[in-house]
């Protein structure tokens, strides 16, 4: 045999298919075959609509193409029966995800929330429709379920229930089934209600206190003038400052220092997350709060007092958006800013001014932390040291129950002037209403 003939079979034995073991489930590279339901009795439709559901998750996990099967699902001309069982099946099936999800520890918020990040509003409406069966299935104890019932309220306005009457019904059970996926693959959390030490009951936090501060911090961001800005953030700060320390005051300290820490995901948005996530977490460090970042899914988990966890969302809320148009206002204003507004577009800057920015807020919180809390200490007196103490331990120990495990992240610069630029906007930022801050834990 020539010397190019065994070259020949050679190459054509590589190219024959060998038998490799294949895993559990549908090939994705090939289709399955399923009968079309108007070949199939009404009778078997239900094993029809779950093998089509299953075959269809399986097959986008893998990456592969299931319009096919969508195709098949969603088929009106086989009556308003088919299309009915199919509505029934798939929201059943979106209601044990999202079950499964909240037995692993997500809640309600962060489940829309993920949807929402990964998927679009509409995916997120949609699963919003199926939580509250979802929560009554798992019968959470009593503070969990009052608080996953006030996120419930929350969500509840965008519901979009599936629905086979609506024009859209063919679009919907395809983003249902691609919230399958989704919700399929989320990894568990840690519980946040395992983070709960109470103490005896106290009374719920003034509405009225919140609702001025919200109106003030409204009126900081509507506002176009810088120092009428800060005079409604400073308000805002010193009126939710004064608040949280009186209540503090008036906290005794248990003999067995057992104190309410309780956790809080908060969910922040493209772009820059890892730089806003810094930012959360110099405000956190200052109300005697801890954060970790979970970068992957979009959130920043705060473990803290709830009066400190309400005054750390607040304050960073109202920092992020002073940060932001700080940010952006070279854009609009570069003569008057010099040659930054050169730069201000780019993401470098950008990335380098919120760096700096919270860097530098760190460091005015750590400077006023022993002035502000003389002054707290002066009219409260001494009792309240106790009290601030068992926080610090009650956080901590939080802290490793739930994340026993992490890791510090850097960050870098590489823009000097969207470094400068940041450091001159937090240097504007009033940040005098901090009496509480002295002893904060390290981040």
């Amino acid at each position: 045999m020539g010397i190019r003939n065994k070259e020949r079979r050679r190459a054509k034995k590589r190219r024959e298919p060998r038998d490799y073991p294949r895993p559990a489930g549908p090939d994705p590279r090939r289709s399955e075959h399923i009968d079309p339901p108007h070949r199939a009795a009404a009778a078997s439709w239900p094993e029809l609509v779950d093998r089509l559901i299953n075959h269809a998750a399986h097959t986008e996990r893998e990456d592969g193409d299931a319009r096919l099967v969508r195709a098949q699902l969603v088929d009106r001309g086989t009556g308003p029966g088919w299309c009915s069982l199919v509505t029934e099946r798939v929201a059943l099936r979106l209601k044990d995800h999202a079950t499964r999800a909240l037995h692993d520890g997500w809640e309600p918020r962060d489940i829309s929330a993920v949807v929402r990040l990964k998927a679009g509003a509409v995916p997120a409406n949609i699963v919003a429709s199926v939580l509250p069966d979802a929560v009554r299935r798992l019968r959470p104890d009593g503070p969990r379920m009052a608080r996953w019932e006030r996120q419930l309220t929350e969500i509840a306005a965008s519901t979009r229930p599936l629905n086979h009457g609506s024009p859209a019904w063919a679009s919907d059970i395809g983003a249902a089934l691609s919230i399958l996926n989704l919700l399929a693959r989320l990894r568990p959390l840690p519980q946040l209600a395992a983070t709960s030490r109470r103490q005896p009951e106290r009374p719920d936090i003034d509405a009225s206190v919140l609702d001025k501060v919200r109106a003030l911090l409204a009126k900081a961001e509507a506002t176009d003038f810088e120092e009428e800005a800060d005079a409604f953030l400073t308000k805002a700060q010193e009126l939710m400052t004064r608040y949280n320390l009186d209540r503090a005051a008036l906290e005794e300290p248990s003999e067995d220092g057992q104190v309410a820490i309780e956790g809080l995901r908060c969910w922040l948005d493209e772009p820059y997350l890892k730089q806003k996530g810094y930012l959360l977490a110099v405000v956190a460090k200052a109300n005697r709060c801890r954060s970790v970042s979970l970068y992957e899914y979009g959130f920043v988990t705060l473990l803290g007092h709830p009066d400190d966890l309400t005054a750390t969302e607040m304050l960073f809320t109202a920092l992020l958006v002073h940060a932001t148009k700080q940010m952006m206002l070279p854009l609009h204003q570069a003569p008057a800013r010099g040659s930054s507004g050169a730069y201000a577009s780019r993401p470098s800057y950008r990335r380098s001014f919120l760096l700096s920015y919270a860097n530098r807020i760190g460091a005015r919180l750590s400077e006023a932390a022993s002035a502000a809390t003389e002054v707290a200490l002066g009219s409260a007196g001494q009792a309240l040291l106790p009290v601030l103490a068992n926080r610090d331990r009650g956080v901590e120990e939080a802290l490793h129950q739930m994340f026993p495990a992490t890791r510090t992240i850097k960050l870098s610069s590489n823009d000097a002037a969207g470094w400068a630029a940041g450091r001159a906007a937090a240097d504007m930022a009033d940040l005098s209403w901090q009496p509480k801050l002295a002893g904060a834990s390290p981040l």
